[in-house]
């Protein structure tokens, strides 16, 4: 499923301006643009803008976490399990 700019920000409690920049940045790439020039997002998407959200939580820096999800290394089931647990600890 496919879903709008407007949409996504929506869901994740951010702005669209926030989505472009990370557009802009290489954070987070939409799936496809549409003929009529709207960004398109897939679930894919959306797990990353979660990951993104959770580290912005943390207070890393933008660039540090594109560095982070960018990484061969990167263990989304580990992250994930680490989030559970910070969660838990609140």
């Amino acid at each position: 499923m496919h879903y709008k700019i407007k949409e996504v920000a929506d869901m994740a409690g951010i702005s669209v301006r926030m989505l472009h920049h990370y557009d802009k940045i290489g954070l987070l790439d939409p799936e496809s643009v549409s003929d009529a020039g709207y960004r398109l997002y897939s679930d894919e998407n959306l797990d990353r803008l979660q990951q993104i959200l959770f580290f912005k939580e943390l207070n890393f820096p933008l660039q540090e976490i594109k560095i982070i999800l960018d990484s061969p290394n990167f263990n989304k089931k580990e992250a994930l399990e680490t989030h559970k647990q910070l969660l838990l600890e609140k």
